[in-house]
């Protein structure tokens, strides 16, 4: 007997506007669902997600057989009513409807048109073992930024500083927080994103000799570190120990923070010390139209 399967191919292509959460979520799921790393999103963690990256529907991308979704690109905004950037969150091809260039296809059609909205510049993250979508945002006119790692396990933490004070804070001086930084956070771990998510994401505060000398920002579900920075003065002196240590303490459970820049080994050191080991490393690419 012999089976013949017809492809179907997909031309239309139009905004995320009439789909609902849970048509999104089966269909994220259905394209992750041989992904490099397991991913399976319900409806509400969905919507965390794009409450938190500012993922609009209305700037969304999916190709459509009927109305059956095959495809999608799932993109936040930088700015409400007048955005310049877009970030692309997410993006997924069903095993249906693969082979069919759907990436460049969909960023063909409607790159003209966030031109004319007044986009300028789109980021995403890529796993950098992921060639495949690599190639197709490569033949899109994307080109790689920053090469970021990713770091998970459990805390170990050996010393800490007995005069620091640790509070948790519902409304950090991200003015001052942003000071204390030594990169440019990626999209999901900047504090627009943090200050969306938030109350599921927390902030603590540690305080030493009177001043605020270091925090460190964790989605309390998921316990991944969004963000984890000290003041310049107050390093070496145990701070970010100090402060992993509380956080691992008041969640109980293994821990993972994702896009820290290859630029900034020091960081990367300090988690692997502390018991977090390097699991996979991401392309930030951008495309400027």
């Amino acid at each position: 007997m012999t089976y013949i399967f017809t492809m179907i191919f997909l031309h239309d292509f139009r905004d995320l506007r009439g789909e609902s959460t849970e048509t999104l979520s089966h269909t994220f799921n259905d394209a992750f669902s041989d992904y490099i790393v397991p991913m399976h999103l319900t409806p509400s963690i969905l919507e965390q997600k794009m409450k938190a990256e500012n993922l609009r529907r209305e700037w969304s991308i999916g190709a459509f057989n009927g109305n059956d979704l095959g495809a999608f690109i799932l993109h936040g905004t930088n700015h409400d009513t007048h955005p310049t950037v877009l970030y692309n969150g997410g993006t997924g091809v069903t095993p249906a409807y693969r082979g069919q260039h759907l990436i460049q296809k969909m960023y063909q059609q409607f790159i003209p048109h966030y031109q004319r909205a007044g986009i300028r510049k789109i980021l995403l993250e890529v796993i950098t073992s992921n060639l495949p979508a690599i190639k197709a945002y490569t033949n899109s006119g994307f080109h790689k930024l920053r090469t970021f790692h990713c770091y998970k396990g459990t805390a170990t933490i050996t010393a800490t500083n007995p005069d620091v004070t640790i509070r948790e804070t519902a409304q950090p001086d991200w003015a001052l927080f942003n000071t204390f930084m030594d990169m440019e956070p990626a999209w999901s771990n900047n504090a627009a994103s943090i200050e969306r998510e938030h109350p599921v994401t927390a902030t603590w505060e540690a305080l030493l000799d009177g001043q605020s000398a270091g925090y460190i920002t964790v989605h309390k579900d998921s316990r991944r570190i969004r963000n984890i920075g000290v003041h310049p003065g107050f390093r070496r002196r145990g701070i970010a120990s100090t402060l992993l240590q509380h956080v691992a303490a008041a969640l109980d459970g293994p821990m993972s923070i994702i896009n820290i820049d290859e630029k900034n080994p020091e960081i990367s050191a300090f988690l692997e010390k502390s018991g977090l080991g390097h699991y996979l490393s991401q392309y930030e690419m951008a495309i400027e139209i």
